[in-house]
């Protein structure tokens, strides 16, 4: 990996878990673009950083769209003349056992989990490969490993996110890019204590663990690895 400033293009990092994982990789030296769907999205996570707003740029853009991610990759090229690592946080939970689970969930769940990191992917693989390194990581769930009953859609769309990352770590055998995917049970936010208040939140997964766990993946240390599927569960 190079010895200058590392570059970082992180999907949903506007979100309570994504803006952790900013949050944390500014604090240490990293530049960043954070694509979101909304300017208001960007501006709350700006003001939210306080100093370290310095180090990061925001987009408004939809990375659904096919040409949403060639917009974001080429945008981190154009403002910090590099990229090293790709970081796809973008995603959405809804409930629902099959039978009640409407054509319309399915395709929301889509847009929110695999459209934007297979648009991002796409855009940024060939720099990566021709630059010679770089790190993608992206986030699949625990429920895509272990899928029980009330989450089909979720599980299913979570399980094409590991698949994609290992076909992707495949084709970057023999070179100095990799990729890996976390698989997160319950992660220790504000909407999930919300929606879930008697659970025992201690057991939860912290967005800090999950912040470490991507530094590490992206970092020298973590350069063996390639087509890993890490389950990140804390105490459940």
């Amino acid at each position: 990996m190079t010895s200058e400033v590392p570059v970082a293009l992180v999907t949903g990092g506007t979100g309570q878990v994504g803006s952790v994982v900013v949050r944390f990789f500014a604090e240490r030296g990293v530049r960043l673009l954070v694509p979101s769907r909304t300017s208001a999205h960007w501006e709350r996570l700006r003001d939210a950083l306080g100093p370290l707003a310095s180090r990061v740029e925001g987009l408004t853009v939809d990375l659904a769209d096919p040409a949403g991610g060639e917009r974001a990759v080429a945008a981190t090229l154009e403002r910090f003349g590099r990229l090293d690592w790709v970081l796809c946080l973008a995603g959405g939970f809804r409930p629902g056992r099959l039978v009640e689970t409407e054509q319309e969930v399915w395709q929301e769940l889509l847009a929110l989990n695999l459209w934007p990191t297979v648009s991002v992917l796409r855009a940024a693989l060939p720099h990566l490969l021709e630059q010679g390194s770089g790190r993608i990581v992206t986030v699949g769930a625990r429920a895509a490993l272990d899928p029980g009953p009330g989450a089909v859609a979720y599980a299913a769309v979570k399980q094409a996110v590991v698949t994609l990352t290992l076909a992707v770590a495949r084709e970057c055998r023999g070179t100095d890019v990799t990729a890996n995917c976390i698989a997160p049970a319950t992660i220790d936010t504000p909407a999930n204590r919300a929606a879930m208040p008697t659970a025992d939140f201690t057991k939860w997964v912290k967005p800090e663990q999950v912040a470490a766990l991507l530094w590490y993946l992206c970092s020298a240390e973590g350069a063996a690895l390639n087509g890993a599927v890490i389950p990140l569960v804390g105490g459940q």
